[in-house]
């Protein structure tokens, strides 16, 4: 324990040796040493690079002249850390493809592109190494030289996979060659391959999003759900899952409801699928339970949507739907609730005139909604305004046409209307 502190000790006053006492002083080489490495653990690079400096000046060792620019670097002084590479490139064989890999990288954060590239041309013919390659490719693209960016980067791309190289090269591919396809491949199959590196998969999601590849998105972000489930990422998970099932749901609907099935994290979200495939007993049944367990007011609208839907005798569930429209909306305005419960108010003669004012709060917030615009056209009839109603019927049938029995028995009434006012 002793000899340990003295240690700490010496350590600590060479600590506060000044340039002066390094370039005139007798002490040792060896404690120099120590002097820059405590600067560079304390992370006072600008003082290691001088100390490195000065050590490299005695004794022209490489190792020296590494250390230095490597502190250079850190500091950010990147002039400093082209001024000493650029001098001593031809002294160091031993470090050579070191010296010139910094000498190029200095001169592109100092944006002298154009003077990197003769040391860079150097550095492809020298040496073959991947990360020589993937540096050479940056200067290219940045000077606009894409096609010899791409080559370099293929290059260093089949020694070294890396997220950051895959993705250069994609995107030389993707936007400056136009060869999208060849370019989304290299990113599917590091993806295949590696999984979710860094921004991989965020990255394919994107481009796939940006040509509307539904496949491919979807692929995409199965990886990025098996890579969260096998982490356990709970937090994201039912967010994945309803991602996943909704682009399930655009391509083959049963296996968007077999998937959310299984994963039982978003039942509102199934019960809306069963709706869409017009299973409205399940959809009911989801509903409903969703509600017992959250009280939600909200979902108490689509629970009356779905009971009127299935009820064969409308008239005998009304005081329910509209009890349960009521309570819906108290929560917050809904359009589709509107809608629904609008339409109803005015079929049955029940309150037109407060029908059509839901019906028109509905139409506000979507404009081009066909129910509404039927809603409206409806309402209007029932409100013996005949031209309004007349309007919305027709924009609803150059929609749609006629094939719809409501759709047609609405339009008959109204053109008959509208006829007998003119």
């Amino acid at each position: 324990m002793p000899s340990y502190n003295r240690l700490i000790a010496s350590v600590c006053i060479f600590c506060n040796l000044n340039l002066f006492a390094i370039e005139k002083s007798d002490i040792t080489n060896d404690l120099f040493t120590v002097v820059g490495l405590d600067r560079e653990l304390n992370n006072d690079f600008a003082q290691s690079g001088i100390i490195f400096e000065k050590m490299y000046e005695k004794t022209k060792s490489s190792e020296y002249l590494q250390k230095a620019v490597d502190s250079y670097f850190r500091d950010q002084d990147f002039q400093k850390v082209f001024d000493l590479t650029n001098e001593n490139l031809k002294q160091h064989k031993d470090i050579e493809e070191y010296l010139l890999t910094q000498t190029i990288l200095s001169l592109m954060v100092l944006k002298r592109y154009e003077d990197a590239l003769p040391y860079a041309k150097e550095l492809e013919i020298k040496y073959s190494s991947s990360t020589a390659y993937g540096l050479i490719g940056d200067l290219y693209y940045i000077l606009g030289n894409f096609g010899e960016a791409r080559k370099n980067y293929e290059v260093a791309y089949k020694e070294l996979k890396t997220p950051n190289l895959v993705l250069a090269l994609t995107n030389v591919l993707y936007f400056k060659l136009n060869e999208k396809e060849k370019g989304l491949k290299y990113l599917q199959d590091f993806v295949d391959e590696f999984g979710c590196v860094d921004d991989s998969c965020a990255k394919l999601i994107d481009y796939y999003e940006k040509d509307n590849n539904l496949v491919g998105m979807t692929k995409a972000i199965e990886v990025v759900y098996r890579e969260h489930k096998k982490n356990k990422s709970s937090d994201k998970l039912a967010k994945l899952e309803l991602l996943l099932g909704e682009l399930y749901m655009q391509v083959d609907s049963k296996k968007a409801i077999d998937f959310l099935k299984q994963t039982g994290n978003n039942n509102l979200n199934l019960a809306t699928m069963y709706e869409v495939t017009r299973d409205f007993q399940k959809a009911l049944e989801l509903f409903t339970k969703e509600y017992e367990l959250t009280k939600d007011k909200s979902i108490l609208g689509k629970i009356a949507m779905m009971k009127y839907t299935l009820a064969k005798d409308k008239k005998t569930v009304l005081d329910e739907v509209m009890k349960n429209f009521e309570l819906a909306l108290e929560e917050k305005s809904n359009p589709e609730f509107e809608n629904f419960y609008g339409y109803i108010l005015i079929d049955f003669d029940l309150d037109i005139k407060k029908g059509l004012k839901l019906v028109k709060k509905a139409h506000e917030v979507k404009p081009e909604d066909i129910a509404t615009l039927d809603s409206l056209a409806w309402g209007y009839f029932k409100n013996r305004e005949c031209t309004l109603a007349y309007e919305y019927i027709t924009k609803v049938v150059n929609k749609v046409g006629l094939n719809d029995e409501e759709v047609k028995l609405h339009y008959e009434a109204i053109k008959e209307c509208y006829d007998t006012k003119k």
